[in-house]
């Protein structure tokens, strides 16, 4: 049976893709930035269809996010596999400060007997660069290599790719370190090194040209792990933009010039390649979907582009041309699985644990503000600081995963004093959300509904005419229609009532990576805040996000 595979494979919040089989199973993970748990893990058998499995950080204390400004923390996990022990392995990197360029990071390592773990506490490694990928040699022998990210005035940045050995027994690096290539194209800002060995030569991928529009795939080989290595003469061999150019040494990511407008997906990059058990080849890469004006609302995404060795000892893709499309083949005799597909998610809160969809920002979700025991049959939120804050806010959300979708919620909440609120978000980080909240008014004892919006840190009362609420009235449905663009907010008192909007449909283009110079994505979610004594609460009675599968969509993102 042939079938073709639609790209985004992971639509929304799944960036810098690391890919992985072992046996019939492939898997994915991603980057994961201030939300908790980190490290996303997939898991697929015909790579078209994917399922969040869970996180690989979801038992972990030790990486701390409180604090982490937009778009650092988790970056680039890699996952491989040993097979000699049997480990699973995750490499990677938590950037904890971007200004300055100085880049401060702390890279870890950690493994399990299986993707379902349990996962090994994290252990620290060094912090020479980041997106640290690990290659385990078929003589036993482990390597690290990393971007070395180069703080000096007057050297090519970012830097260069550095090949490091490692003892995976005591968990540490050691011996000399191999710098082995500042980039196979002139494209500039490598990063995301990955190694391969294939007909006994080595392989070593990278990303080229930033994280935006110019992006690209490329590949170098060697005949020694070491060096030196030889550039691919049709590097990029995947990119949305198939053309030359030269920006080494330009700091620049999004690189807006080189957007390509007959692309089908732009931004594709930042490679991980696999195999299948009858010997074709893939790679994941991280693509993106901006709307109208370059608004990427839903991020950097998950692709997959179908490739073949060539005779020469190099990549192509399958139809032969280095421009990433939003369809690839299959895997040849396989049958997909649709039941498998991952979009949207509903939690009625009556199990013991959260939707594994379900994460926070900045500070883990525990049983002390958002609990399940508390009210069973409900999810107790409280109140946590204002979501301007990067320390202890009481959001849980759900990645946005297709250009039309609805969330719904239904809360009870008993404010006392003004700075109280609970209800509906769509949140990018915490300088740039849209929250639908039911509050007080403590002069008048009235309960209101209303909007609220941040967007690049200044606050705006979107409805100066609040919708008071009756004086009995604890309870509230909220809804929220998104639309491409646009975002309609609505409510209603009674189950057995309409929905009724609540002001006008919103633009929410201000919550994309373009808009905000990041590179994470819009999340969906509900939440509650209390700037009184942190000691108001909010029982929801579920949280769900039914959406379109819009996969294959895509626009001219300068109309």
């Amino acid at each position: 049976m042939s079938y073709t595979i639609k790209n985004p494979v992971i639509p929304g919040l799944a960036p810098d893709p690391s890919i992985l089989r072992v046996g019939e199973d492939y898997y994915i993970a991603n980057s994961t930035f201030h939300w908790n748990p980190g490290i996303q893990l997939f898991h697929s058998r015909d790579l078209a269809n994917w399922e969040l499995i869970g996180q690989a950080l979801k038992d972990d204390s030790t990486i701390d996010l409180r604090g982490t400004s937009t778009p650092a923390g988790i970056w680039a996990p890699h996952l491989s596999y040993d097979p000699q022990s049997g480990l699973f392995w995750i490499i990677f990197s938590q950037m904890i400060n971007m200004d300055g360029r100085m880049f401060d990071t702390n890279n870890y390592v950690m493994h399990a007997p299986s993707m379902n773990g349990p996962w090994s506490t994290p252990v620290y490694i060094g912090s020479i660069g980041f997106d640290p990928s690990l290659f385990h040699d078929d003589d036993g022998r482990h390597w690290v290599v990393t971007l070395e990210w180069e703080t000096r005035f007057g050297y090519e940045q970012p830097g260069t790719i550095v090949l490091e050995e490692f003892d995976a027994e005591n968990e540490k690096l050691f011996g000399p370190s191999y710098r082995l290539s500042k980039g196979g194209t002139d494209r500039g800002c490598v990063e995301a090194p990955h190694l391969y060995k294939h007909d006994g030569r080595y392989y070593l991928m990278t990303a080229e040209g930033g994280t935006g529009f110019g992006h690209g795939v490329v590949l170098q080989r060697a005949d020694q792990i070491t060096g030196p290595y030889e550039s691919d003469p049709n590097n990029p061999f995947i990119t949305s933009t198939p053309y030359y150019f030269f920006r080494k040494n330009d700091p620049d990511s999004n690189r807006f010039d080189l957007y390509n407008p007959d692309a089908p997906i732009q931004k594709a990059g930042h490679g991980s390649l696999t195999d299948t058990p009858n010997g074709e080849w893939y790679v994941a890469h991280l693509m993106s979907r901006p709307m109208p004006g370059l608004k990427s609302t839903l991020g950097r995404e998950t692709g997959l582009q179908k490739v073949e060795w060539t005779k020469d000892g190099w990549l192509k893709m399958a139809d032969s041309s280095t421009l990433a499309k939003d369809t690839t083949p299959g895997i040849s005799n396989v049958t997909p699985d649709p039941t498998m597909n991952d979009l949207g998610m509903e939690d009625q809160f009556d199990g013991a644990e959260l939707d594994m969809h379900l994460l926070s920002p900045y500070r883990h979700a525990t049983e002390d503000w958002a609990s399940l025991k508390e009210n069973p049959g409900k999810l107790r939120l409280h109140g946590g600081q204002s979501f301007f804050s990067r320390f202890d806010v009481s959001i849980l959300a759900a990645r946005a995963d297709s250009f039309v979708f609805d969330a719904e919620t239904k809360l009870d909440f008993k404010p006392i004093h003004f700075s109280q609120s609970a209800g509906l978000m769509l949140y990018y980080d915490n300088n740039n959300w849209l929250f639908l909240r039911k509050s007080i008014n403590d002069e008048t004892g009235q309960n209101f509904i209303d909007i609220l919006q941040a967007k690049q840190g200044k606050r705006t009362d979107l409805q100066r005419v609040k919708l008071t609420l009756p004086a009995d009235q604890t309870a509230v449905a909220f809804k929220c229609h998104v639309d491409h663009q646009t975002a309609q907010f609505s409510y209603r008192l009674s189950d057995d009532q309409s929905w009724q909007n609540l002001g006008p449909a919103l633009d929410i283009t201000f919550m994309s990576d373009e808009a905000i110079d990041g590179f994470t994505a819009m999340m969906v979610g509900i939440g509650a805040w209390d700037a009184f004594h942190h000691e108001s609460y909010a029982d929801f009675d579920y949280f769900k996000v039914v959406s379109q599968d819009s996969r294959g969509e895509h626009f001219d993102g300068l109309q």
